[in-house]
């Protein structure tokens, strides 16, 4: 495992801002989920967000926490003009994690020529505004739905089950539908920018579910 530094990071963030203007649930996940990836390891499948050209992607640490590191992989995207269903699936590596916000930073090995990057918002959108997510909820793979966000929560504590960890993050209350399968994959807004990362729901109480946030995200890129 390695660092990006610092400077490339703030780099990568800022070149990904976008003021695109997308009009509706089709156009945004005609759009973005190219950019989106199906992880696969020893212990399990998720999401994640391609976020720069050069193959990282931004996903849960729990995504890929106790998987054996040599196999890890993400999947592309079937848009994605290669020949085989092989050619879709390339290794990964870990560049940097955060076990306390859940996050983990990792990268495609050899990255094909091109690759759909999705832009990165600098705002914390607004309790009501619309909130669509992509993933794979239980392998059911580039699945879209879409809610609001429901309430902004700082410093938000959480723990999983068989996990002693006590988490904490910046996070959005969403009633945008997400299920297991569905953690690391965007959390975008009206148009069609990367607000925040999918990362946990309530299973006792339906349409609870939690995001980590982009002030989170914007953090952890741009630290050692």
């Amino acid at each position: 495992m390695h660092y990006l530094k610092l400077k490339y990071l703030l780099v990568l963030v800022i070149s990904g801002f976008s003021l695109n203007t997308l009009s509706d649930g089709r156009d945004i996940f005609n759009e973005a989920s190219p950019g989106v990836v199906y992880i696969s390891t020893d212990k399990g499948t998720a999401s994640g967000v391609i976020i720069s050209n050069r193959g990282h992607i931004i996903t849960n640490w729990h995504a890929i926490n106790k998987a054996d590191q040599n196999s890890i992989q993400a999947i592309l995207h079937y848009s994605y003009n290669f020949k085989e269903f092989e050619d879709h699936l390339f290794d990964i590596e870990i560049i940097k994690v955060d076990e306390i916000s859940d996050l983990a930073l990792i990268k495609i090995i050899s990255p094909p020529e091109y690759l759909k990057v999705i832009k990165i918002s600098k705002v914390i959108p607004a309790i009501g505004s619309e909130a669509h997510a992509i993933g794979h909820p239980h392998g059911e793979v580039w699945t879209y739905t879409k809610g609001y966000i429901s309430q902004h929560r700082d410093d938000y504590e959480w723990r999983y089950e068989n996990d002693d960890l006590q988490h904490a993050a910046n996070v959005y209350q969403i009633q945008t539908p997400i299920s297991e399968g569905s953690s690391g994959g965007p959390l975008l807004n009206r148009f069609g920018n990367l607000i925040g990362i999918n990362t946990f729901g309530s299973k006792d109480t339906e349409s609870l579910n939690f995001a980590v946030d982009v002030s989170q995200l914007i953090k952890f890129l741009a630290s050692n």
